[in-house]
């Protein structure tokens, strides 16, 4: 839980996420949006590889 807040990565992917997910329940965003949405960020954040010489990545 401590590396969730030392990264700022980790924290807009989470805010990101949940965001997304209370626009969909409150019917801001439509569930074909949803998807591409998610899939956006998690490809990103998958795909980033961050600094090889920190920990988990530099993620």
């Amino acid at each position: 839980m401590k590396s969730i807040y030392s990264s700022a990565s980790k924290i807009v992917f989470i805010l990101m996420a949940l965001a997304t997910i209370a626009g969909m329940f409150y019917g801001i965003v439509d569930a074909k949006d949803f998807m591409i949405l998610a899939s956006m960020a998690f490809s990103f954040y998958f795909a980033n590889k961050g600094e090889t010489g920190q920990p988990f990545a530099g993620k």
